[in-house]
């Protein structure tokens, strides 16, 4: 059963993640891009379980769990005009992809997570000094997958209960942030326009 919603919950990000890079290509690019990555996740995460699809698809789901973040939060930093920062983030996470293979499991995981809270970090400083409260939301809930641990799961319930529980809290938190995100984006352009204005007449 927990498979069943579990693959409901797939698809359902997919579309939703789909639907939201589709929204923020034309003014969004990298952000685009990282809900793009999600999709392709979830679209992976729906097909059987085999060989040859499943070190594919743990790659995808670590490639959109890592990358998004950063894509999201470059997005926030090129807003606000922090170019540089938003740079340094965008090749930090290129090369964590490339280095990968060459770091250890206990390693690329230690990396991911830094790689995770750097991208949540410049999120929330953007978004707290600009009270932009969907966009605290959405970076928490995009970072989430990221720092989240399997074994962090209730110990009332058996691993295998626990796993898929948590695998379907994080397919709908993803679900939640994506929105939030791009309605966020949304609002920090306006704010930014508005705030231009504001300037031209003072």
């Amino acid at each position: 059963m927990n498979n069943l919603f579990i693959t409901i919950g797939n698809i359902a990000l997919c579309v939703a993640a789909s639907l939201n890079a589709q929204r923020l290509f034309k003014d969004h690019r990298a952000p685009a891009v990282g809900f793009f990555l999600v999709a392709c996740s979830a679209a992976l995460a729906v097909l059987p379980s085999s060989p040859w699809s499943a070190p594919l698809q743990a790659d995808m789901q670590w490639v959109a769990e890592v990358l998004s973040p950063a894509m999201v939060s470059f997005g926030f930093l090129w807003l606000s005009d922090d170019h540089s920062t938003a740079y340094t983030l965008l090749t930090g996470s290129a090369l964590l992809s490339m280095l990968a293979d060459w770091l250890s499991r206990h390693g690329l995981a230690v990396m991911s997570r830094c790689m995770a809270m750097s991208s949540l970090s410049c999120s929330l400083t953007v978004c707290v000094f600009a009270g932009n409260t969907l966009g605290i939301l959405g970076s928490v809930a995009l970072s989430v997958p990221a720092l989240v641990a399997l074994n962090s799961a209730s110990p009332l319930v058996s691993p295998a209960a626990a796993g898929g529980l948590l695998k379907l809290g994080l397919i709908a938190v993803m679900t939640v942030g994506c929105s939030a995100i791009r309605r966020a984006l949304e609002m920090y352009v306006q704010d930014l326009k508005r705030w231009d204005r504001s300037n031209i007449l003072t």
